[in-house]
């Protein structure tokens, strides 16, 4: 059996499932209602006298409902008696509701607990994250877009960090004539013996070597510079005059590779869903999003530019440019705290107009898409190919900076002072 807040809890998160799931703009960004209808039903059932835990909850938390009592006074006076004299547990909900008719809707799945709304301001940040982008865990629509769009990380760190490792050691140049003195294999002979089968050998300048037998080593990862190369010229050299049989795993893929090849795994998804004849004709670089507004603003594609804005963090929208990657943690917090500030209430306020227009033009656009994926894509590609035949445009962008797209909102920081913005 479950308690009556339980099932008034998880009706509450089945009904916000239900709206996302549609994954329709009209539907994620419409006002929560007044109240839930268990949620009215449950202050019914509870007659009698307060529970003696109701009553110490209360007294726990009188420097919430303070702090809550003084944030319904700043954003909107006039509605204090209509909030307050809600029963405690519904007074949130009256709060998100008369907050949407004024400034914007706060997320769906806003606490509705006072302590957690006065702890951090509810936002829901909704921008192409890279990890999202790599994962491509994103309906079909959104892939054969992807398709048509430059890489937005290039130049980013993530993508400069080399898997396993990225050359052929056996065949790398020799910098210079290097003989080995018996210092040096004495060196890489003591070393190997040190190590127990399965221990690893990290060098700080950016490799690994793991012992997989009595004298076997194998290298496991490396860094793409001409340092690391060398000293791993060195090692395989001192190695075979020890008598120790060194080998590598296979061959990752260098930084220049990866950067290049970044939307390869996006472009053969495509291919399987609309077929080589119409993948063939997408370049693999992508259009620039200033290219894209020109061919297709104003037209029954615009959703394609507006896409690719956000895409690349462009779009001019704090809720739609910012992703979880973008913002500061406290240290051992799993998520950002915003803070109730009224430059953060006013900045989304301005934006949310904009917002809905973006997102309701790249879901227009995805699902007229989504109708008919072989033949709407084809015909989207086939304009664009009119608009830019040969993509003249020059697609380098400069290298990609995480610190230029971190989040513009207020947020609460390791060892800040609280923000006496009211």
């Amino acid at each position: 059996m479950w308690d009556l807040d339980t099932i008034v809890r998880e009706n509450n998160r089945a009904a916000v499932d239900g709206m996302m799931r549609g994954l329709m703009v009209e539907e994620v960004q419409q006002p929560m209602p007044e109240v839930w209808p268990l949620t009215a039903l449950a202050s019914k059932l509870m007659a009698g006298p307060p529970l003696i835990s109701e009553v110490c909850s209360l007294l726990g938390n009188i420097d919430s409902e303070k702090a809550f009592l003084e944030l319904i006074r700043v954003l909107f006076p006039e509605h204090e008696e209509r909030i307050m004299r809600e029963p405690r547990n519904l007074r949130v909900y009256k709060f998100g509701y008369l907050f949407a008719e004024k400034y914007y809707p706060l997320p769906l799945n806003t606490s509705c607990a006072t302590r957690d709304l006065i702890h951090g301001m509810p936002v829901e940040l909704m921008g192409m994250s890279y990890s999202a982008y790599h994962d491509l865990d994103v309906r079909r629509g959104y892939l054969l877009l992807l398709s048509l769009v430059i890489y937005p990380y290039e130049g980013d760190w993530r993508d400069e960090e080399d898997d396993m490792v990225p050359f052929d050691p056996v065949q790398i140049k020799p910098a210079g004539k290097f003989k080995p003195s018996a210092t040096d294999i004495n060196w890489v002979r003591d070393m190997v013996n040190t190590l127990a089968v399965n221990g690893v050998w990290v060098a700080p300048m950016g490799f690994s070597m793991v012992k997989v037998g009595e004298n076997k080593i194998l290298l496991t990862r490396a860094k793409d510079t001409p340092e690391v190369r060398e000293t791993i010229r060195r090692t395989l050299i001192c190695a075979e005059r020890a008598g120790i049989d060194a080998a590598f795993s296979s061959s990752g893929r260098t930084s220049e590779e990866k950067v290049n090849g970044a939307k390869i795994p996006i472009l053969n998804m495509v291919k399987e869903i609309v077929g080589g004849e119409i993948s063939k004709s997408i370049f693999q670089a992508g259009w620039v999003p200033g290219e894209l507004h020109r061919i297709t603003d104003d037209t029954r594609y615009s959703g394609v530019a507006d896409f690719a804005d956000w895409v690349c963090s462009s779009t001019g929208c704090v809720l739609l440019d910012s992703s979880y990657d973008k913002v500061e943690y406290i240290e051992g917090w799993s998520e950002p705290v915003f803070q109730w500030t009224r430059r953060n209430v006013l900045t989304l306020t301005e934006q949310w107009p904009k917002v809905q227009q973006i997102r309701g033009n790249i879901d227009k656009l995805v699902e007229w898409l989504e109708a008919d994926l072989i033949n709407n894509f084809r015909e989207l590609l086939e304009f664009i190919l009119k608009g830019n035949p040969k993509n003249v445009v020059d697609i380098h962008r400069d290298s990609y900076d995480a610190l230029d797209y971190i989040c513009e909102l207020d947020i609460e920081v390791e060892g800040e002072d609280e923000n006496d913005d009211d």
